[in-house]
Parts: structure tokens; sequence; C-alpha cells
């Protein structure tokens, strides 16, 4: 009797401490939802996907990512608005597209203003930028934690062709639902038009939009160029990506993971730069392959016509702080 109840005790501890031993493990996990608007297809996509790997193999499984990628979880709007009220915790896209809800943020990807990606990286890692993602912190909660894996320059595709500036009067383009986007459009005489990117190859195949603006890898794999046949390389946007995550969530990530979430993301941007150098020649080639004409233009009418006039109207509506574009251009120099 004794031996059978001792027996017995020695199940019930044994139970309790697997119990307890899995409980213990179960909290150690850290979960990272991340949404994307990216087709599974971009670089970006992939990156991210490369990201979620090496985060788990070094973390030994702590730090799980779980990607969702191609407007899964909605569009820009709704996912910053899932981070913001912890549903995810995180968003991998645009720092620009922070500024719908700070405004200010914005500037990260104002038209015509960065000749060059490292240029648009040395900003939004500059120390204007830094207050402003301060500010989203307190203000809404969240706030961008990297800023990398910056894709190709944007470009204007279209049904008709635009080989110059006038071309573009009147022409109806689909534009992401960002003011600075808007009003860049309107100095060069174009109809800006937001519609969802997941939403934009129907809007022009039936004609709502005349044709979009983007990167040739996003204009390629989402199939734009079959609706819309004329490419023009005006090379008026860079696009630096983030981690925009919820501020509660990243403070309640240890110290240790903090860093290696990081190095991770330097570690995937020298993957990712080297992949993307190959990416716009080969995604020209492969439009003009079925029945694209790109057309290059002298760009220098279209930044004039957005340099500094859309920046000023931007800062006349109050849409972000006034001298905002001046503090930007002198970090530049």
């Amino acid at each position: 009797m004794k031996k059978s109840i001792l027996v017995s005790l020695l199940l019930v501890c044994t139970i309790f401490a697997f119990a307890g031993g899995k409980k213990e493990s179960d909290s150690e996990k850290i979960v990272m939802r991340v949404g994307t608007i990216e087709n599974v297809n971009n670089l970006g996509a992939k990156a991210v996907d490369r990201f979620a790997a090496i985060m788990k193999e070094k973390s030994g499984g702590v730090f799980i990512v779980e990607p969702y990628h191609a407007s899964q979880l909605g569009d820009t709007s709704k996912q910053l608005s899932q981070v913001k009220s912890g549903t995810i915790e995180a968003f991998r896209g645009s720092i620009s597209s922070l500024g719908r809800l700070q405004g200010s943020l914005a500037i990260a990807e104002f038209i015509y203003l960065f000749e060059n990606v490292e240029q648009a990286e040395k900003v939004a890692l500059g120390p204007t930028m830094s207050k402003l993602n301060d500010d989203l912190s307190k203000e809404h909660g969240i706030r961008y934690v990297t800023a990398s894996w910056s894709r190709l320059p944007r470009h204007i595709l279209t049904k008709d062709p635009v080989k110059s500036l006038a071309d573009l009067k009147g022409v109806k383009i689909r534009v992401p639902d960002a003011k600075l986007y808007i009003e860049s459009f309107k100095a060069m005489g174009a109809t800006p038009t937001p519609v969802a990117f997941g939403e934009a190859y129907l809007a022009i195949k039936q004609g709502i939009v005349d044709g979009a603006e983007n990167h040739v890898e996003s204009l390629y794999n989402m199939k734009w160029h079959e609706v819309a046949k004329n490419l023009t390389l005006t090379y008026h946007s860079y696009d630096v990506t983030g981690f925009t995550v919820n501020q509660k969530w990243w403070d309640s990530v240890p110290a240790k993971y903090k860093k290696l979430f990081l190095d991770t993301d330097k570690e995937v941007n020298e993957w990712f730069v080297s992949e993307i150098g190959k990416l716009q020649d080969e995604y020209i080639n492969k439009m003009k392959a079925e029945g694209v004409t790109v057309w290059e233009v002298d760009t220098a009418p279209f930044r004039n016509s957005v340099i500094p006039a859309a920046a000023i109207a931007i800062e006349n509506e109050g849409f972000w702080e006034k001298g905002l574009f001046d503090k930007i251009v002198k970090e530049l120099k």
C-alpha cells in the first residue's frame, strides 16, 4: 500500500514537473505576426521569409516570425491599425506609409527629394526622422525599428505613352492613398487617383485609372503590365522600408533578442542589396518581351514641377510641420 501511494505521488510529481516545464518553455516563445502588402514573388516578401527563418534558427526556436503577405490582413492603413491595437506585432512596408498617422513621416518618400537610395536611407535614420519616430511612438504606440531593404526606384506605367511631362497632363494615375503622392502628381499635371494596391489591376483594366506608378518589380509581379503597355522611366521616388512594431510589444522583447532582431535585419539587407541590383534590368526585359514599350525621358522637367512646389503646398496645408522640407534638404548636404 505504501509502495502504491509512493508510486502515485511520484507519478503526480512527474506530471506536474512536465506540465511546469512545458509552460515555462511556452512562456519563453516570442511570436511576431508581421503583415505586408508584398506579392509573394517580390523580393521584399522573400526577405521577410528569410528573416523569419534566420530568427527561428539563431534564437533556437524562441523567436517565431509569422509572415502574412499579399495584403492578407488588409491594405496598409488596416495593417498599421492592427499594429497599433496589438492585433499583430509588426508591419513591413514603406516608412513613408506612417505618414497616414504622423504626416511629417511621409517625407521619407517625397517625390524627387532623393537622387539615390543611399540618401533616402540616410534621412530615414537621421536626427529629424528619429525625432518624428519618437513622436509617433508617444502618440500612437508604434515605431519603425529598422530602415533598410530599400526597393527599386519607382516609374510610371500607362496605357498611352508618356514621353514628356506634357503627356502626363490629365492622366489618371493610380497612387497610394498618401498626401505626398497626391500632391506631387497633381503638381506634375496628372490626376492622381488613390486605389488599394491589390485592386489596381482591375482599376486599370476597367478604365478607372489610366495607369499606375511603382517599382518595376511590383509593376510586373502584380501583372499591371498586362493592361498598360507603356513604361516611362521617371525615377521619381526611392522607397525605404522598415519593420513598424507595436511599442509595448517591442518593449517586452528581451534585449538579447532585440539585438538579434536588428543584426538579422542587417544580415538580410546584405542579401537583399545583392539581389535587388539585378532586378531592374531583369524586370524591364521581361516587360519588353511581353509587349511593353519603355520610354527614357528627361526627368528634370518632372522634378522641377514637384520641387519645391508640392512641398510648399503640403506644408501650407499643415500636413507636416513648417520648415520640415528645408531641414531634410540640409541633412542631405
